[in-house]
């Protein structure tokens, strides 16, 4: 809008001075994402077993390594499939490639760096039951031992339990499920550092997005401002308009919810383009994924 502001500086030797301010420029529209909206899911069947329960699909940044959770051995273990190339079948899963992460009890959950050298994931271990992490010297090295990330864990030693951690892409934030005696079941909560060389600061609950019901299976990207998560049975996602502000209502992906069928543990592509998530739409739990449609 046009002011049409003269300004007079005063003074003996500039009182002939003016200065006139001029059309402002427009504001910079709101950042307002709309919600992802994604093709029917397909079974991912390579990755899939007909007995055993697969779930909790995490990938690195170039999508041609995943992890995931299985109970086709004698626990929940984790297990590794690679592909050559985006077109590439996936090979057949094995669990001797993360041998260091497995347990005669139970891991599950993981959560792959985008690089692919580290790795956050459950560990039903007492008395450390929590996030553990590994790391790995390149893609072609095993998985180091893991150690418990008492930064992850907070209130443990007050009865409250953490799960299904994720570090988003730039690993400056982290959202895990919380159950506890301050919690309504499993709610979102979130921590976040400066730099990766930081220790994470306190969790802050996800309040506006908790019930109830249980949270969990968080996925955060775009800096911060859009999630991906489980609640009840269904998958949702969520925005904020900036870090410092709360989500909004979450909304339903409806096109990856199946009626009477529980979906669980999104993770979104870098670019945004493919979905994969678990579901038991088949009657046991599968990997699925979906590809992104435009709105």
């Amino acid at each position: 809008m046009s002011w049409g502001l003269a300004l007079a500086l005063g003074g003996a030797a500039c009182e002939d001075v003016r200065v006139v301010i001029g059309t402002l420029p427009p504001e910079p529209p709101v950042y307002a994402p709309e919600r992802p909206r994604f093709s029917a899911p397909e079974k991912i069947a390579a990755l899939s077993d007909d007995v055993a329960r697969d779930e909790d699909p995490t990938l690195t940044g170039d999508l041609l390594e995943i992890h995931f959770m299985s109970e086709r051995g004698a626990s929940q273990d984790i297990w590794i499939s690679r592909r050559a190339d985006l077109d590439a079948p996936w090979e057949t899963p094995t669990v001797e490639l993360a041998e260091k992460l497995n347990t005669d009890i139970n891991e599950d959950t993981p959560a792959i760096s985008n690089d692919g050298l580290r790795l956050w994931f459950f560990r039903n271990s007492e008395p450390q039951t929590g996030i553990w992490m590994s790391e790995r010297a390149s893609r072609g090295d095993p998985w180091g031992a893991p150690v418990y990330v008492d930064a992850l864990n907070p209130g443990h030693d007050g009865g409250t339990q953490a799960m299904n951690a994720h570090v988003d892409l730039p690993e400056l934030r982290a959202v895990v499920g919380l159950n506890g005696p301050e919690t309504k079941g499993w709610d979102l909560a979130i921590a976040s550092r400066d730099s990766t060389e930081d220790e994470w600061g306190e969790f802050v609950p996800i309040a506006e997005l908790n019930d109830e019901g249980d949270q969990l299976a968080p996925f955060l990207f775009d800096d911060g401002r859009q999630l991906l998560f489980r609640s009840g049975d269904d998958l949702f996602w969520a925005r904020r308009l900036a870090t410092n502000e709360p989500f909004e209502a979450p909304e339903p992906l409806e096109e990856l919810n199946a009626p009477d069928a529980r979906e669980n543990d999104p993770y979104l592509s870098p670019d945004g383009s493919v979905v994969f998530f678990s579901s038991e739409r088949s009657g046991g739990s599968d990997i699925y994924e979906a590809r992104r449609v435009a709105p």
